[in-house]
């Protein structure tokens, strides 16, 4: 009977030692949802079935990880988590961090990938973040995906999807739209970002590369491309004074670019501040959401790049959940960004976007 009480002593011990040393990680995710491996009772499922050894989603968890969680474009993204989730009957979380800190995203992911979950959609906004793939492949034995943002095949080790826009287009197709808007006028545009992200860099690359091949054309005589200006995402006031220095730094300004989801609303605030009236700087900026949108109604935003920020997550867990049931799927997949402005149609239609816009509202009660 001693024996017997001490083996029990040991192993209470042992049991209280383990919870107190565990590390926890600051982070926030989406409420409502349970980890993968929970089943009603509370006790541990299986890995990935339900009992009788076929495959059942509703054992798993599917994340996305992102930095400015809350910011309605990433929003937008995380809705195509959500509702593809719940139409395979996957369960999911939502992790991240309110600000734009690299380490902080990869704790929330390594933290989740910890807790059982079997997919894991990772906001790699730039190279740094490449490692952390890799250890979540090699150490937690998740699924892997990258959306928004493009890797070639075999540069970021241990992911398996990857799908995206291409920057490169729709910057092309930004600079085709500036030469249309300010046929014979002379000045400069500027070019904004939210940070050194990869897409950003791309972008002001591609653009500036078109607007020399349709000068060669004839076109955008007497037009000058400034330097690119770093002006944030997550504080709007702050960003609409960077961009409203920009506009008193060169009164010659006639265009303006921001490769962020915050620049319509940014430089619309910016020309206002500034004197201008709608439409005396043709700014072409970023995605479709509900502030956005009214800014090209009032008609300080000429044109806005529809990033298919909803399509990403949702085709994203579409292809994770080919990989957990052992099909195959294409490493890359690459989706339109079609300019949206007024009269356009389908696609070119802003309110083409406004059903998305409301589901937006509805799941993250905003």
């Amino acid at each position: 009977t001693a024996l017997f009480l001490v083996c029990i002593m040991a192993a209470t011990i042992s049991a209280c030692s383990s919870n107190k040393d565990t590390p926890q990680q600051d982070f926030q995710e989406v409420p409502g949802t349970k980890p993968s491996g929970d089943d009603s009772n509370g006790e541990a499922g299986s890995d990935l079935d339900s009992g009788d050894g076929a495959f059942d989603p509703a054992d798993c968890t599917i994340v996305i990880a992102m930095p400015v969680m809350n910011h309605p474009v990433h929003r937008g993204v995380q809705l195509g988590l959500v509702e593809a989730c719940k139409e395979l009957g996957y369960q999911y979380q939502i992790v991240g961090t309110e600000g734009n800190d690299n380490n902080e995203v990869i704790a929330a992911a390594e933290a989740a990938a910890a807790g059982g979950a079997k997919g894991i959609i990772l906001w790699a906004q730039d190279e740094t973040m490449v490692p952390a793939i890799n250890t979540l492949k090699n150490d937690y034995g998740v699924m892997t995906c990258v959306p928004h943002f493009r890797y070639e095949e075999g540069s970021a080790p241990g992911l398996d999807v990857n799908l995206a826009c291409d920057p490169a287009s729709y910057a092309r197709a930004a600079a085709d739209y500036m030469a249309e808007k300010l046929d014979g006028r002379t000045g400069s545009i500027a070019l904004t970002q939210s940070g050194y992200t990869t897409n950003e860099t791309l972008a002001n690359e591609s653009f500036n590369a078109r607007v020399a091949e349709l000068q060669a054309e004839g076109k955008l005589q007497g037009v000058k491309v400034l330097e690119p200006v770093v002006e944030g995402q997550t504080d709007v006031t702050e960003s609409t004074d960077i961009n409203a220095s920009v506009i008193q730094a060169n009164p010659d300004i006639i265009g303006a670019i921001s490769w962020t989801g915050n620049g319509p609303v940014t430089w619309s605030n910016a020309a206002r501040k500034c004197g201008y009236e709608p439409g005396e700087i043709v700014i072409v900026s970023m995605d479709y959401t509900a502030d956005n949108l009214t800014e090209l109604e009032a008609g300080y935003v000429s044109a806005l790049i529809a990033q298919p920020l909803y399509e990403e997550a949702y085709q994203a867990v579409y292809n994770l959940d080919k990989l957990l049931r052992g099909e195959s799927v294409d490493y890359w997949t690459e989706l339109d960004a079609p300019l949206m402005y007024k009269g356009g149609e389908d696609v070119h239609d802003p309110a083409y976007y406004q059903d998305i816009l409301k589901r937006v509202s509805s799941t993250f009660n905003s």
